[in-house]
């Protein structure tokens, strides 16, 4: 069996100074306009559901427009982004980055879940295996694959979600999805049955899921027996704050410490620093093109890439809005403006 310490072992400390920072970032300082337009990096412990965080984070800042940027099911822990206020509009950005989990997998039971939650279906008897069938395995999993979602789970079908079938035992027809797994890495083999790893995948994975494929196709099934997800995009699980301290914070007046800024989810990006001219056209909704751009700003400008995300800035390097690099039909770059989150 393995023990919590092997599952959680990269967690560690992080200094007070440096809570919510990434190695080598620097946080801007946030105005108290800007208080309630912003994220946190939530540690969801097990046994509460998203929606719990999110209502207990709502009963600390009522009145704030408050979500999440991506369920995890009850029995997982780790990394639970919450947008507040404007940061809401943000959140298909974040549902969009790829994800890291830890996660152990239990060979010879499948479950209706595909995780220990669920009932019993089989039980199979476990073949003898060797780490280098296990990472064999694993290598066939890599890249782009087919997934079928769980029953139980939040994706709609007519109108209803999937789980809402499911508990009343109707079974209904699912196609599958494309995904991709982007490395898949074994942690420890605890033979004969338990298998920790850990993956870096796609929005849209279910690591219940890939669980049960994995053990299908090592010959005897198997389910999700424990997840933690050490990070979306950005957010790290050992930059996160529980509740616990969320509260703490709350009591002692300092829960503005632990905000993150509404360009937190760009650090990675291009950034682009204009002049009032520029953000007002943007911020009425005007293209702007590459060519007229680049005589102005000439080696300031970030060289453009299709499709790429922007976070624009005053030349007082307030974030004003995301604007989106677009080709013509002629193929000559545009930046056209995708959202304005504040007036300069």
């Amino acid at each position: 069996m393995v023990d919590t310490a092997t599952k959680t072992s990269f967690v560690a400390q992080v200094p007070p100074a440096r809570q919510g920072l990434p190695k080598g970032s620097y946080l801007p300082k946030l105005d108290r306009m800007d208080k309630m337009n912003c994220f946190l990096n939530i540690y969801k412990t097990s046994g509460m559901t998203s929606h719990d965080v999110v209502k207990k984070i709502r009963g600390l800042l009522p009145g704030v427009k408050i979500g999440h940027g991506g369920t995890l099911d009850p029995d997982a822990t780790g990394v639970l982004p919450i947008l507040l206020g404007k940061a809401t509009r943000l959140s298909s950005y974040i549902l969009g980055f790829n994800k890291v989990y830890r996660a152990e997998l239990q060979l010879g039971i499948a479950t209706d879940t595909e995780d220990s939650s669920g009932n019993v279906l089989k039980k199979r008897d476990v073949p003898f295996l060797t780490v280098a069938d296990i990472e064999k395995a694993f290598r066939l999993f890599e890249g782009e694959i087919q997934q079928v979602p769980p029953m139980y789970s939040a994706v709609k079908r007519k109108g209803k979600k999937l789980y809402q079938y499911a508990r009343q035992g109707i079974n209904v027809e699912r196609p599958p999805r494309k995904v991709n797994i982007y490395s898949l890495r074994l942690i420890k083999f605890s033979p004969p049955a338990k298998i920790l790893f850990e993956v870096e995948c796609s929005k849209g994975t279910y690591i219940r899921t890939l669980c049960s494929q994995i053990g299908d196709f090592l010959g005897c099934g198997g389910h999700l027996s424990f997840l933690l997800r050490k990070s979306v995009g950005v957010f790290l699980a050992e930059e996160a704050h529980t509740i616990e301290k969320l509260q703490e914070f709350h009591r002692n007046n300092k829960i503005a410490e632990l905000f993150l800024p509404l360009d937190y989810i760009f650090q990675e990006n291009d950034k682009l620093f204009f002049e009032e001219v520029e953000i007002s056209a943007l911020c009425q909704g005007r293209f702007l093109d590459y060519a007229g751009l680049l005589k102005k700003y000439g080696r300031a400008l970030p060289k453009p890439v299709d499709e790429t995300v922007l976070p624009v800035y005053t030349k007082k390097s307030n974030f004003t809005l995301l604007a989106r690099w677009k080709k013509d039909q002629e193929n000559l770059f545009y930046l056209k403006p995708e959202k304005v989150l504040k007036s300069f």
